[in-house]
């Protein structure tokens, strides 16, 4: 055994999550950031009908005639608008566990609803171990401290990393938006009244995580559970929605000339991660969905090149409940267990390591929707806001290269 110090953990969030009408868990894409000016703030352009969408990609930011296809009151292949990837001010996580491992701990597992298959962890070295977990505030440019004090790992070849977060992803970020001719652009934000598209008091240039009127907090399911659907009202200690997004009492974050106060305040937004599944709740028009727990799933996996700018990495995921065993229902989700394989970033601890740095990126890791409504195509409109999983680089340092990271 080898005692090591442990340095630094510094986190970086890379969003890896799709909207919500993509069946899949993951369909990462770099080619989906955000056209910004040189402020940051999101480039719009209002465009007339047809046209669902309004804003542009960094790859392509003079076309703002972007679309995507997808399943929308149970129709399949509609237009949806589209949406683009930001950095978010703030990204809040739950580690409780955290290491490396010698060999793949991933198990193949059944693709059914109630597959009790897990990944195998008796190789792996645990770096942080918490039972309660640790949270921390991940934010653009700063570093974290995950552990403190020294840590042993076992000398070894490491090809593998695991964590087990927390299954709630905490977001909060305000985000300006402006037309491509240097205006102004009004986006219509979260609105208890869905007939009135012209409310001041509910529209601006700024856009931001908040609460309803009720002061409750706004949550994204993935799975699609709603409280009307006939199973759970409360999901990890947040009220479901009534219905999906797509009308302005269902929109999940606000939009005025400046960030308000009370329910109107700044607050964090809650992803919460519960199947890798199709939704098993989707709104029907007529009336309330009916909920198929047929498509759970606890497992899922991701096999190179599943993203682009990291076309060596694999990845797999399990749901776990808070015993760190599989869950099997939906509504017993509480953790996440994360398995990644980079064969470009393998961890080689030998007797002249001194310490140990942890990146995930973290840029354009959230998902924030706007569209425009069919019947009103100038008016722009707030959807919805996701968050997903990492993508992590290990680096060591040695006495040989005198302090260096590599």
């Amino acid at each position: 055994m080898k005692k090591i110090l442990f340095l630094l953990l510094i986190f970086n969030i890379f969003y890896v999550v799709p909207s919500y009408s993509v069946e899949n868990y993951v369909n990462g894409n770099e080619n989906v950031i955000c056209a910004t000016n040189a402020s940051g703030a999101i480039l719009v352009k209002e465009e007339a009908s047809p046209d669902l969408s309004s804003f542009a990609l960094a790859s392509d930011p003079d076309n703002f005639n972007l679309l995507d296809k997808g399943t929308i009151n149970n129709v399949e292949n509609v237009d949806m608008g589209a949406s683009c990837d930001i950095t978010p001010d703030n990204y809040k996580m739950t580690f409780f566990k955290l290491g490396f491992c010698t060999e793949n701990p991933y198990r193949e597992f059944d693709d059914i609803a109630g597959n009790t298959k897990v990944a195998n962890l008796t190789s792996c070295a645990t770096l942080f171990d918490n039972g309660d977990g640790k949270e921390v505030n991940l934010k653009p440019g700063e570093d974290v401290d995950l552990l403190e004090g020294d840590i042993v790992v076992p000398l070894g070849v490491y090809p593998y990393q695991f964590a087990i977060i927390d299954n709630r992803v905490h977001i909060k970020h305000t985000q300006e938006f402006i037309n491509t001719d240097g205006s102004d652009a009004e986006i219509l934000g979260y609105n208890p009244d869905p007939n009135d598209l012209n409310d001041a008091e509910h529209q601006g240039t700024v856009c931001y995580t908040s609460t309803n009127d009720s002061g409750k907090k706004f949550v994204s399911v993935q799975s699609n559970e709603l409280s009307e659907s006939g199973g759970a009202t409360t999901l990890r200690g947040f009220d479901l929605p009534t219905r999906l997004t797509g009308i302005q009492p269902s929109a999940l974050f606000r939009c005025r000339d400046a960030v308000g106060s009370g329910v109107d305040a700044l607050d964090w937004f809650t992803t919460i991660l519960n199947s890798f599944g199709a939704p098993m709740c989707t709104y029907e028009p007529e009336g309330s969905c009916t909920r198929d727990e047929s498509k759970f799933r606890n497992a899922g996996k991701q096999d190179a090149p599943f993203h682009t700018s990291f076309p060596d990495i694999s990845q797999s995921y399990y749901l776990l409940k808070d015993d760190n065993t599989i869950a099997t229902d939906p509504d017993d989700v509480t953790r996440i267990l994360w398995i990644q394989h980079d064969p470009n970033n393998i961890v080689n601890i030998t007797d002249i390591t001194t310490g140990i740095k942890m990146n995930f990126k973290t840029n354009n890791a959230m998902q924030m929707q706007i569209h425009q409504d069919a019947n009103n195509p100038t008016v722009l409109m707030a959807n919805q806001i996701h968050g997903g999983t990492i993508i992590g680089n290990i680096q060591t340092k040695t006495k040989r290269r005198r302090g260096a990271w590599r």
